[in-house]
């Protein structure tokens, strides 16, 4: 990771970008949003609470706390809620126990003291945590800042204010104060009330690494001198005063770390940078408690020297690469505990998104975005910075959370806006790599004149690569339900297809075996609904068959080409079985439809052994043909000469060729694509 943050260091340096540089102790609060607001706790001069209120998400994320040791901090801290219940799991179920309560509280109607009993108080481990955050933390940043501050400044008077605080007083006033805003509405009961099964109270009272719900909070004075604690100048201030001091104890030292620059501090930990989704970073080499990285006795700061620039600079360059403000620019959300970073060498002042073309997005964030539009103007907003800008690589990277430690770079590559413009293109036509399809849909959109929900042809869309992963992975049965999920590929794997050429021949080929095996069921119900003209209640129609497409390009097999073969015609021919069987049921059976038509009902036969496989169409088949041939000259009988004329041209031309014993991965794909492809209105016989 560091070798990666360097290079993004040197990308900001050429683009004359100089972020706020945050001292290693002064890490941002948690998060905040509607549900987990960060709470503002007013003191008066004198330590004692005057009002709580829930900071703005926006004033929140300016923030920071002096954080020395992990969960030990000023003016933020973490609090549990004030009480723990135990309660049954039905009564938890739902959070009806919660809203029920609310509405008593806002009725007036609930008595504290039979509610909250002494035994559920929750605070203890909070109560050690305050006294650390009040008494240790608070002589550190006195220590830290007092020689340089003036008496009459806000942080000045803060620190006065929070060495006189008692924890008692502070519980009791904090309680009062929370009770009465729950009552008012203006705060989530969660800060006072928590509950739980017996089950989990257990596992919590056992194990101290069991997660328990948390509250941010952030100390501020009402008597502050010109700005307020929780204001990002005082940040800046505290940040300033900080570096001031760390100044004071630089030794010297001459020589140079791994990227050439001053080896000063170079046994001291790597710092920790809080980002989206992954939480806190811990950037580090390789570490003396892991016994194969110490097997040669060379480890951390012997092996890989890095001084205290050069961590500096990769903590800014993960912060700035990493900010909210550059979401679907130069990072992006790509799984639930990963992300993806992508930038240019030369950085644009516009904001170019690089990430979201990937698809490192919530799928809400997406939306109707098309990948071949948001392509097309990533590369040519690259195209237009000029002739350096658009020569230089693009970096791509993922950050992966390992566990609640370790951070790992799973994937590294760079490219050239050429090779991307490249397979961009060829990634579009790989999804577009399918015949029209006889796939429909309902419209959002109600017919006028009967009210009733529209169908529409489906048109296939490309996915976006990142998103890949999410249908080679997913299990369908046959019913056309969800049979799970596995963990084969990752959302790397989608980039290496899409930026791979020749060396992604072979990572196609197992894809294509995992999807179509993986996706069989979702396939098969898709084309039994077909055959008998019914609309299926699959999702994400407009991407599985472009899958399809998009697999069979890499592995070298373009329409054009798999269209005229063995297998794409086997799915066609069964395609027609299923007309004309349909079409039997109509007429004959007065529209009495079998549960599955003759034709879909041997598509894994026909996928197994299709020798085998026609032997038993032409028998299943045969009522229905003879009927079809001697029936003209009443109801359908268009269609019906329409479907004979189909069935003898497929017939005519798998008559003259080979057919294999058992199709593989790539041929099964392509009999799906038959099947489900459409026919032309008009053909001469």
């Amino acid at each position: 990771m560091i070798d990666e943050l360097v290079k993004v260091a040197n990308a900001m340096a050429g683009a004359k970008i100089v972020p706020i540089d945050w001292h290693d102790k002064l890490v941002g609060l948690p998060k905040a949003s509607k549900y987990k607001p960060c709470i503002r706790i007013w003191l008066t001069s004198d330590g004692h609470i005057k009002e709580l209120e829930s900071l703005g998400i926006g004033q929140a994320a300016l923030l920071r706390k002096y954080e020395p040791d992990l969960g030990r901090s000023l003016p933020g801290f973490n609090v549990r809620p004030l009480f723990r219940q135990v309660r049954s799991f039905e009564e938890i179920q739902g959070k009806k126990l919660e809203k029920d309560l609310i509405e008593l509280l806002k009725k007036g109607y609930l008595d504290w003291s039979l509610f909250l009993r002494e035994e559920d108080d929750f605070w203890a481990k909070t109560r050690d945590g305050l006294t650390a955050c009040f008494g240790r933390v608070r002589e550190q940043l006195e220590k830290a800042c007092s020689s340089r501050l003036n008496n009459d400044e806000t942080l000045a008077k803060f620190l006065k204010t929070v060495s006189k605080i008692d924890i008692e007083t502070f519980q009791g006033e904090y309680t009062a104060a929370v009770k009465y805003k729950i009552q008012q509405g203006e705060l989530p009961f969660s800060l006072l009330c928590y509950f739980v099964t017996e089950e989990k109270k257990r596992k919590e009272d056992t194990n101290s690494r069991a997660p328990v719900p948390k509250i941010s909070v952030f100390l501020d004075i009402v008597d502050y001198s010109e700005y307020p604690v929780a204001h990002e100048r005082t940040m800046i201030r505290l940040n300033k005063l900080l570096w001031e001091k760390d100044k004071e104890t630089i030794p010297d030292n001459n020589e140079e770390d791994a990227y050439g620059l001053d080896s000063k501090f170079i046994e001291e930990k790597f710092p920790r940078v809080t980002v989206p989704i992954l939480g806190g970073v811990i950037l580090r080499s390789q570490v003396k408690t892991i016994p194969a990285q110490m097997r040669y006795h060379r480890c951390e700061s012997i092996t890989f020297p890095v001084g205290a620039e050069t961590k500096k600079r990769i903590r800014t360059a993960l912060e700035w690469i990493a900010d909210p403000e550059r979401d679907g620019e130069t990072y992006g959300i790509a799984g639930d505990r990963e992300l993806l970073f992508a930038y240019p060498r030369i950085l644009p002042r516009d904001k170019v998104p690089i990430a979201k073309m990937f698809g490192a997005q919530p799928d809400i964030s997406l939306g109707e975005v098309k990948f071949e539009r948001i392509a097309n103007s990533v590369i040519t907003q690259l195209k237009g910075l000029g002739i350096s800008a658009a020569e230089a690589e693009l970096e791509i990277f993922f950050l992966r959370k390992m566990d609640k430690a370790r951070t790992k770079v799973v994937y590294y590559r760079n490219v050239s806006v050429e090779l991307l413009e490249r397979a961009s293109g060829i990634w579009s036509e790989g999804c577009q790599n399918i015949p029209l399809l006889d796939v429909w849909d309902w419209s959002e959109e109600r017919d006028e004149n009967t009210g009733k929900l529209r169908a529409v042809k489906i048109d296939s869309a490309s996915v976006f690569p990142i998103k890949l992963h999410r249908y080679l992975n997913t299990i369908w049965k046959r019913s056309g339900d969800h049979a799970g999920k596995v963990k084969i590929f990752e959302p790397a794997d989608g980039l290496t297809l899409l930026l791979g050429e020749q060396q992604c021949i072979a990572q196609a080929a197992y894809m294509m075996e995992r999807f179509v095996q993986h996706s069989q069921g979702y396939f098969l119900f898709l084309c039994r609904g077909t055959g008998k003209r019914e609309i299926t209640k699959l999702p994400d129609k407009i991407y599985y068959p472009g899958i399809l497409g998009l697999l069979l390009l890499k592995l070298g097999k373009g329409k054009d080409e798999y269209m005229k073969e063995n297998a794409f015609l086997l799915g066609r021919f069964l395609r027609i079985a299923d007309e004309i069987h349909r079409l039997y049921c109509e007429v004959v059976r007065d529209n009495d439809l079998p549960p599955e038509l003759c034709g879909s009902s041997l598509l894994v036969g026909m996928m197994e052994s299709p020798g085998r496989t026609m032997h038993q169409l032409a028998m299943r088949s045969a009522p229905y043909v003879k009927w079809a041939r001697a029936y003209v000259g009443q109801d359908k009988a268009g269609l019906v000469h329409f479907w004979m004329q189909q069935w003898a041209i497929i017939a005519d031309q798998l008559h003259l060729s080979e057919w294999p014993k058992r199709l593989p991965p790539e041929e099964r794909a392509q009999v799906f694509l038959g099947y489900l492809a459409s026919f032309p209105k008009n053909q001469n016989q």
